[in-house]
């Protein structure tokens, strides 16, 4: 990869847990030890079961919530290094879009003071100048600029998305982490926002980090693909590649639940034994190996790095490639 936008490198964050006064304090390991790149106007998807700890590496990334341990280099600075006012300054070039877009909007502002209060608080524009802005976003994300003057609650939630969309823009961003924001919406509005989010990559050269449980959507919208599982990533390659040569067992088992409308046209379903193992607690060896159908004595002892098993795809299995 010539160009990197974001580079995180051993990035690790653990949740105390438990513990009294004289009692040593268990920890949630929920990213432990992730490392990602992104490129300029690239998409990553990040999938994976819920509560391996994709929407926390994404908040860790932005310092919404701060790392343990690791390295978040965003356009040449890293950001953890970063004190409040240089911070303040590089969160104008990387925004988040959330998952709920109703819990996301403040009920008290309206649209127009929801959009407009990213630039305003940067001291980008003011007056006219940025209610011309607020018009201009919510055209762009296919809104009407009379809407400025509404609150959250009198949208759809595809609308409301919308809102959340301009605004992430609104301080021209080079990325946008992109947590599951299409998860609570109908499967016809799903469409169109993906739809919106590629026409918006393609009009501003954003890149995103994708973060979805929907493999579908995935496919769909990713240049490449992270999977992760229990705070690691287990396998990371160009997304057409990941679904026609996976080289992971929880890949394999991901992918093998994914809905296929055409009747005995999807993959023989994997079925994984027992439950995910805790984050406080992970197994020893391959953190997969309890769940694997594939394992073999050495997963439960090895722990496997991930390593390059074919052009740009990464995998953390001994017995890659298949």
């Amino acid at each position: 990869m010539s160009e990197v936008l974001l580079s995180v490198e051993g990035v690790r964050k653990y949740f105390p847990v438990g513990g009294g006064w004289f009692a040593a304090r268990e920890h949630v390991r929920a990213v432990d030890g992730v490392d990602l790149v992104i490129a300029p106007g690239e998409t990553l998807g990040l999938v994976g079961e819920s509560g391996c700890g994709k929407s926390t590496l994404g908040r860790v990334i932005l310092r919404l919530i701060e790392a343990d341990a690791g390295r978040i280099v965003f356009e040449g600075r890293d950001l953890r290094e970063l004190g409040r006012t240089e911070m303040r300054n590089a969160r104008r070039h990387a925004q988040i879009i959330f998952q709920d877009p109703y819990a996301s909007l403040n009920p008290r502002m309206t649209i127009g003071e929801a959009i407009g209060e990213g630039p305003r608080v940067h001291g980008l524009l003011e007056g006219e100048a940025l209610d011309a802005r607020v018009a201009e976003l919510l055209e762009t994300v296919g809104l009407r600029p009379d809407h400025a003057g509404r609150y959250p609650h009198e949208f759809s939630g595809g609308q409301r998305q919308r809102v959340g969309i301009a605004r992430a823009l609104a301080l021209e961003p080079s990325l946008i982490i992109a947590d599951e924001p299409v998860s609570s919406l109908d499967v016809s509005i799903q469409a169109q926002i993906l739809n919106l989010l590629l026409d918006l990559q393609e009009r501003f050269g954003i890149a995103y980090l994708f973060i979805s449980h929907d493999l579908r959507v995935v496919h769909h919208l990713c240049d490449r693909v992270a999977v992760m599982y229990l705070g690691r990533i287990v396998e990371l390659a160009p997304s057409a590649e990941l679904y026609d040569q996976t080289q992971h067992p929880y890949t394999e088992a991901l992918l093998s639940a994914v809905p296929v409308p055409e009747p005995g046209g999807g993959r023989e379903r994997i079925v994984l034994k027992g439950d995910v193992p805790s984050p406080i607690h992970p197994p020893s060896g391959c953190p997969f190996h309890p769940r694997c159908p594939r394992a073999e004595d050495r997963c439960s002892r090895e722990e496997p790095a991930l390593r390059e098993v074919g052009a740009g795809h990464l995998s953390a299995c001994h017995l890659a490639p298949f």
